[in-house]
């Protein structure tokens, strides 16, 4: 087993381990990352929590390359929204910026792990 196919193996795990808190205890976590005041609402952290571990249960099930770059596509679209947002709300600046550092993490992650493709069908 190489280095990639365990990353590959671990990162869903991870991801959606991290993203479950986010689902369980999302005022812990925005204690911990928010300014004191204000924070998104929770239910907003919640839905981006549950959308990323539904996100790694189908990679889990489904290990293929075209849905780990869809998962690698949706991270990038997030990252890019919340730079957005912390350009335009400097009231979630920074809850936004650590989504979207979070996101495009993630996005890079998927990529270096994301299983080889197939070979191509002649003709």
């Amino acid at each position: 087993m190489t280095l990639r196919s365990r990353a590959a193996g671990a990162l869903p795990v991870v991801r959606g381990v991290a993203n479950a808190v986010l689902v369980a205890r999302p005022g812990a976590v925005l204690r911990a990352v928010s300014a004191p005041a204000p924070r998104p609402a929770r239910w907003v952290v919640r839905l981006l929590g549950a959308r990323v571990v539904l996100q790694q249960v189908a990679v889990l099930a489904v290990p293929t390359r075209p849905l780990v770059l869809l998962g690698v596509a949706v991270d990038g679209l997030h990252a890019a929204s919340m730079v957005g947002t912390a350009l335009a709300s400097p009231r979630y600046r920074r809850a936004a910026a650590l989504s979207a550092a979070a996101a495009s993490a993630s996005a890079v992650l998927g990529l270096l792990t994301a299983p080889a493709a197939g070979p191509r069908p002649e003709g």
